[in-house]
């Protein structure tokens, strides 16, 4: 008896282990805290947020005009933090719209670990703490480098958002794992199954540059939108976002979508 449970379980101790693995290379999460004057020129202010299932996340914020009713949400990428995204997210503040830093269980001090349906709860947990900040008529906008671009989309899937851009981001992570290794990931984070889903307008932002990501992932996930939808194609630009050419673009894709 014990022997015949213990083949089934051994297995599935191999399978867990292996799926812990994979998700450290999917993820590549920076667990150490963040000091934010480290990253940004303008501080922004703290802010705490409780997952769906109580982990105490922070991310960050810049407010806008009292009067200003657009957020925008940066969701920062894989081996990435929440200070890396302030970084980026700093050259959309400061123009009127209220600015929100997302970060996720595992990264930047934050307690948990990283899945897909962990960092997408996260997500919505940001959206609400947003929609919180500035009132029920909140116009939501999100922004997303790489994976980022991902944990986006799908929270975009279910959250009522007035637009979506992403950065760089990868149509169906699967296809994308060399060597059939796709087909054992345990998070599939198929982004080309949440655009279709997608009611609101999206802006697809690629560079021609990217060593990771290429131009025909960004042409099969505009191919996939069902809702209004942009391409914008960057010459020379790679993956990690040159925000002081890529912020005003994002600006004037949100004032388009507005």
């Amino acid at each position: 008896m014990n022997r015949m449970i213990g083949g089934p379980l051994a297995a599935l101790l191999a399978l867990t282990a292996c799926a812990s693995t994979m998700r450290e290379q999917i993820y590549r999460a920076d667990a150490a805290p963040v000091q934010v004057a480290q990253w940004t020129k303008t501080a922004p202010a703290t802010l705490p947020v409780r997952s769906e299932d109580g982990l105490a996340l922070t991310g960050y914020y810049w407010p806008g005009d009292p009067s200003d009713r657009d957020v925008i949400l940066f969701f920062h990428g894989r081996g990435s933090h929440q200070g890396i995204g302030a970084r980026y997210a700093e050259h959309l503040a400061g123009k009127g719209d209220h600015v929100v830093v997302v970060s996720y269980r595992g990264f930047g001090g934050n307690p948990g670990t990283p899945t897909q349906a962990g960092l997408v709860a996260d997500g919505r947990a940001f959206v609400a703490a947003a929609r919180d900040l500035v009132g029920p008529d909140a116009r939501l906008f999100l922004v997303g480098h790489s994976l980022g671009g991902a944990v986006a989309l799908h929270v975009a899937t279910t959250a009522k958002v007035a637009g979506v851009v992403t950065l760089s981001t990868f149509d169906k992570l699967e296809e994308s794992a060399p060597g059939g290794v796709g087909l054992l990931l345990p998070d599939k984070w198929n982004n080309l199954d949440a655009v279709s889903k997608i009611g609101a307008p999206l802006v697809m932002i690629q560079g021609t540059a990217d060593d990771r990501i290429d131009l025909t992932q960004a042409d099969a996930l505009f191919a996939a939108a069902r809702a209004p939808a942009a391409m914008l194609t960057v010459p020379g630009a790679g993956h990690n976002p040159d925000m002081t050419q890529l912020g005003p673009m994002v600006s004037a894709a949100i004032g388009a979508i507005d």
